[in-house]
């Protein structure tokens, strides 16, 4: 589907599979620092990831001060009081060839806070300051920028974003090599929506800046958009009409690269989630039915004679 070049892959749900890698794969799984909180076996604790399937680990979230713009814990009792970073840093005593990231942002986050902190070169050294001081206190070897949405208004931002953002991953990079840690890796999450791309992203300057750009495959269709369908789409279907028209990872991926992005920079973010629907008729089913909602209840089923469980949670 891709050929120019070679595409990675993240993966962001950790599943036991069995696969052989190739010396320059890159296979980024992600821990989610509240999910140990969970009750019971549905607990997932980092001595539960799978590492000898991962290349890279990153440990989603830490958060941008809106006052001080320095970077902190999200769950200072898990992270801090647990020991959830020191945790994390010693899966490399058994791996030494893992590569260890955290993830600053998400949806949770909001976008006001990256919105005040990029908007100075003052505020944009502080949060780079801080960044080395606490990737080295706890032992990572990368930073990837999850800003959900740079530019867009009803997150905080405003069009000066589309060039504050550009500066702090150029700057940061710049840093790191300043400070010794040339090594480091700056990634950043993007969309493959036009609009926020429009809004948000210089698409060429980002992928020269930036050593990976992680392009969100996942999240493009949703009981938000009144209809059933699968949230990952490949390609084109015959209902993709208008504004869902090309908003599939093919045509996210193809418009990233057409844009000056490098095959190579490019990891694809895989979901192993599934989204649920509610019907508005039960007697209509099937992609592209009508529905009112998600699915209001959590199920959860044990695949026999495979150790899989399959769990359906309403986020």
């Amino acid at each position: 589907m891709f050929s120019a070049g070679r595409l990675y892959l993240a993966v962001f749900l950790l599943a036991p599979l069995s696969l052989c890698f190739a010396q320059d794969t890159r296979l980024v799984c992600y821990f989610t620092n509240w999910s140990p909180d969970r009750a019971g076996e549905y607990s997932f604790q980092i001595s539960d990831i799978p590492v000898d399937l991962c290349t890279h680990v990153t440990y989603n979230f830490a958060a941008v001060d809106s006052e001080s713009f320095e970077i902190k814990s999200t769950n200072p009792n898990f992270d801090i009081a647990q020991e959830g970073f020191k945790k994390f840093a010693e899966l490399k005593e058994s791996n030494p060839d893992l590569k260890l990231s955290v993830a600053v942002g998400g949806w949770a986050h909001g976008g006001d806070a990256f919105h005040k902190m990029v908007s100075s070169l003052d505020a944009r050294q502080t949060f780079i300051t801080s960044a080395i001081r606490f990737m080295e206190r706890h032992g990572f070897d990368g930073i990837e920028i999850v800003w959900v949405w740079p530019g867009s208004p009803e997150r905080g931002g405003t069009p000066s974003d589309k060039d504050n953002f550009y500066l702090l991953v150029n700057e940061m990079k710049r840093e790191f090599r300043s400070a010794g840690h040339g090594s480091w890796e700056v990634a950043v999450q993007v969309p493959v929506d036009r609009y926020r791309i429009n809004l948000g992203y210089h698409q060429s300057r980002l992928c020269e800046a930036a050593d990976f750009v992680h392009i969100t495959g996942y999240d493009l269709r949703g009981s938000w958009n009144g209809f059933t369908d699968v949230h990952s789409a490949m390609d084109n279907r015959p209902h993709d009409k208008d504004n869902l028209k090309d908003y599939t990872v093919k045509g996210g991926v193809q418009h990233w690269m057409s844009n000056g992005c490098s095959a190579s920079k490019i990891v694809l973010g895989v979901p192993l989630f599934g989204r649920t629907y509610t019907l508005a008729d039960s007697g209509s089913h099937g992609l592209a039915a009508r529905s009112s909602g998600p699915e209001p209840l959590a199920l959860t089923r044990v695949i026999p004679d495979t150790g899989l469980t399959l769990k359906f949670v309403k986020k």
